[in-house]
C-alpha cells in the first residue's frame, strides 16, 4: 500500500472532485467553503482504497457524484452545511469514501466482477451489495460506519432484533437504523453481512436463518466475502 495516498487523495480532490461537485448545474457554488482540516478525519488506508476504486473505474463520476455498476443511488463524498452562511461550508464525508473503497476491495481481494456491484440497496438499508444471479439477488449486505464504535453498537443491536420477530421498530437513531438493517436482510435473505468501519475495522458474519423472520449473525472471517464461496453457499442452502 502506497503510504502517501492521503497527499494523493487531497492533490486530486482539489484537481478534480471538489470542482466537479462545486461546479455542478444544480449546485454552482464556490469552493472556498470547503473546511480542509475535515481531510484529517480520513486514514492513508481509505484514501488508498479509494483511490483504487477510482482508478480501475469501479465508478464512474459526474457532477460530484460516483456511481457503480449496480447502484440504487448515488454517492457524494461532500456533505453541505448550511446555506445561510458563506460561503456554504463543505467538508469530507467519511462513510461514502470507505463505501467506494470497499469496491475496490471486494474485486481485487475477493474476486468480484464490478458488474454485481453497487452502493445502496433497494431499500437504502445497506451501503453496499454484491449480487447474485440477478440486481434482486443480494448475496452480500455492508454497512459502513464512520468509527469504531459505532460499528461495534450498530451490531450489538442487530442481534438482538435479529433473535426476536416480536420488537417492534423502535425510534431511536442508532436503534431505528439497526432495525432497519435487520428488515433488510429479512427483506432479501444474504448469505453474508459486512460491518465495515474507518481503517480496515471489518466485522464479517454469517447470516443463520432460524425461521421466516428470525436469524442469528455468526462471527466469521474475511474469506468469506469471496463471491465464489458466497454462490456456492447460496446454492447449497437453497
Amino acid at each position: 500500500m502506497s503510504g502517501n495516498s492521503l497527499s494523493q487523495f487531497e492533490a486530486r480532490l482539489f484537481e478534480s472532485w471538489l470542482p466537479s461537485f462545486c461546479e455542478a448545474p444544480h449546485r454552482s457554488y464556490p469552493s472556498d467553503g470547503f473546511r480542509r482540516e475535515s481531510i484529517s478525519k480520513l486514514s492513508e488506508h481509505d484514501a488508498y482504497w479509494f483511490i483504487k476504486a477510482i482508478d480501475l473505474n469501479l465508478v464512474t463520476e459526474a457532477d460530484g457524484f460516483f456511481v457503480a455498476p449496480l447502484s440504487k443511488a448515488k454517492e457524494q463524498i461532500f456533505w453541505q452545511g448550511l446555506k445561510s452562511i458563506e460561503p456554504r461550508p463543505i467538508t469530507l464525508w467519511i462513510e461514502p469514501i470507505i463505501t467506494i473503497g470497499a469496491l475496490a476491495k471486494l474485486y481485487e481481494i475477493h474476486d468480484w466482477p464490478s458488474e454485481k456491484l453497487g452502493t445502496q440497496s433497494k431499500t437504502w438499508a445497506f451501503d453496499l451489495v454484491g449480487y447474485g444471479k440477478d440486481s434482486d439477488d443480494e448475496i452480500l449486505a455492508c454497512e459502513v460506519k464512520k468509527s469504531i464504535k459505532e460499528t461495534d453498537v450498530l451490531i450489538e443491536l442487530m442481534k438482538g432484533y435479529a433473535a426476536d420477530a416480536s420488537i417492534g421498530e423502535p425510534h431511536g437513531g442508532k436503534e431505528r437504523n439497526a432495525y432497519k438493517k435487520v428488515t433488510g436482510i429479512r427483506r432479501t435473505w444474504p448469505s453474508i453481512f459486512w460491518a465495515l468501519g474507518p481503517t480496515d475495522y471489518s466485522r464479517v458474519y454469517e447470516v443463520d436463518r432460524k425461521n421466516s423472520d428470525e436469524f442469528s449473525l455468526v462471527e466469521t472471517n474475511e474469506s468469506k466475502l469471496g463471491m465464489k464461496s458466497l454462490n456456492k453457499k447460496r446454492q447449497s442452502d437453497a
